[in-house]
């Protein structure tokens, strides 16, 4: 899961992981780097720009409000899953990429059977979790804050209601609220004025910028 997240906030492009950044010679002090391998492009620069959009709206309206570090844009995706059937026992999840603007850490952190005050959501004992990582790592890796002024960062946007509506009715109301329409399996010559929505992602409340996408299926 972290290599696929990591793959999104480089831009689509794979990078093999590894563990080992350099090694050094104990006797000649020489330091050796481990190459970076770049493997081929796994999804377009632009869906992987979506999609770290979305999650950063998570982080600044939605589940994975508790992962947010002052000073920077964060990216996450909550996770809450019963460990089995019945079981009472549940995993949870936070996965996050901070900063937005420039990528440069990427964190997963699973719970099982999480029994604290926080409950077992995602967002209510994960992503706390994230924030102090990040608020750490990026601190240790001097990884500067990010510079735009409070205007340029806002999710100013509110995502409306298209659930029912026909992809012509959303295509009008989306771009009355300075948004775009993504369609899943989009087709030549689509009854555009007839076909109902059955999904939307983000869902309608959720707060984006403004010319983001949202995605629909039909």
């Amino acid at each position: 899961m972290i290599t696929m997240v990591s793959t999104i906030a480089n831009g689509g492009t794979y990078i093999k992981p590894r563990i080992v950044k350099a090694t050094v010679n104990s006797q000649t002090k020489e330091k050796t780097e481990i190459e970076v391998i770049k493997k081929d492009r796994a999804i377009s620069e632009e869906t992987a720009k979506n999609v770290l959009s979305m999650m950063e709206s998570v982080v600044a309206e939605g589940t994975g409000k508790n992962s947010q570090v002052k000073g920077y844009r964060i990216g996450g995706k909550t996770g809450t899953s019963e460990d089995g059937v019945n079981t009472g026992k549940y995993v949870t999840s936070f996965i996050g990429v901070a900063p937005i603007s420039d990528p440069s850490v990427t964190v997963l952190i699973t719970l099982y059977n999480p029994t604290g005050e926080g409950g077992h959501q995602g967002g209510g004992v994960a992503a706390p979790i994230g924030a102090q990582i990040f608020s750490e790592v990026l601190q240790y890796l001097e990884v500067s804050k990010d510079g735009q002024n409070e205007e340029e960062i806002n999710l100013n946007v509110e995502v409306p209601n298209i659930q029912g509506k026909t992809i012509k009715e959303a295509e009008k109301i989306l771009k009355e609220n300075k948004l775009k329409i993504n369609i899943n399996n989009e087709q030549e010559n689509m009854d555009k004025e007839n076909i109902i929505i059955k999904e939307q992602i983000p869902k309608s409340g959720v707060k984006v910028k403004e010319n983001s996408n949202i995605y629909i299926e039909w």
